[in-house]
């Protein structure tokens, strides 16, 4: 949730619905974006019930305000659907959802996964994804903990050193040499890295997410 993958979900969001439906038709949207500190520090101390809780509430308020659809443009605050979704009577649009379809449309059944250490941990992602038949292949512990190191000491915080890069491309090495037919970046900072070179595809979980609510409201209209 830090706001540099908010101002990409944002820009995202309105670039491609300017491809779809033509020039100055961007996407009427709002947004709440919640200090990122206090939640790390929640995070940090266990306490993921008001982490949790604070998610549901900033929904509650988009409902207020108007909002057809509600999207957590976080992959790790994921945890909290279940929670948000009492809260509201407005569909959440879910990140493993989105992933799923385009794993479909492309025909994958094995894909690796890439995102925080409690994205890869609480299984929500993943679960998603098998409940559609495909396996997330995720990297080894010690290999997850350097990719989540450099997503919260580098990415949120708007930087990427060449270490940090190498780190990434070695994750994605590594889960192509386990089988992925494709790495899904399961993280709304990871694709701050793209383009980048990779001996398999990239899944783009913004590009995904984003695409997903769209077509989503598409229908609904």
């Amino acid at each position: 949730m830090s706001w540099r993958s908010t101002a990409l979900y944002y820009r995202m969001l309105n670039e491609m619905s300017e491809a779809r439906h033509g020039s100055l038709e961007n996407t009427a949207s709002i947004v709440v974006t919640l200090p990122f500190a206090p939640l790390v520090a929640a995070m940090e101390r266990g306490d993921s019930d008001a982490v949790s809780s604070r998610i549901a509430e900033a929904a509650s308020q988009l409902e207020a305000a108007g909002a057809g659809c509600v999207l957590l443009t976080a992959f790790t605050a994921h945890f909290a659907v279940d929670v948000v979704r009492d809260a509201i009577s407005i569909p959440l649009i879910d990140v493993g959802d989105a992933l799923a379809q385009v794993c479909r449309d492309r025909k994958l059944d094995r894909v690796g996964m890439l995102g925080t250490t409690y994205t890869l941990e609480s299984g929500h992602v993943a679960g998603r994804l098998a409940a559609n038949g495909i396996e997330a292949l995720l990297p080894e512990p010690k290999l997850a903990t350097r990719v989540n190191a450099m997503i919260q000491g580098e990415l949120t915080r708007g930087s990427l050193s060449e270490t940090g890069g190498g780190i990434f491309d070695e994750a994605v090495d590594h889960l192509a040499g386990r089988g992925a037919q494709a790495v899904a970046l399961a993280c709304t900072e990871l694709p701050l890295l793209l383009p980048r070179t990779s001996q398999v595809p990239l899944i783009d979980g913004v590009e995904a997410h984003v695409a997903f609510a769209l077509s989503a409201m598409e229908k609904k209209a």
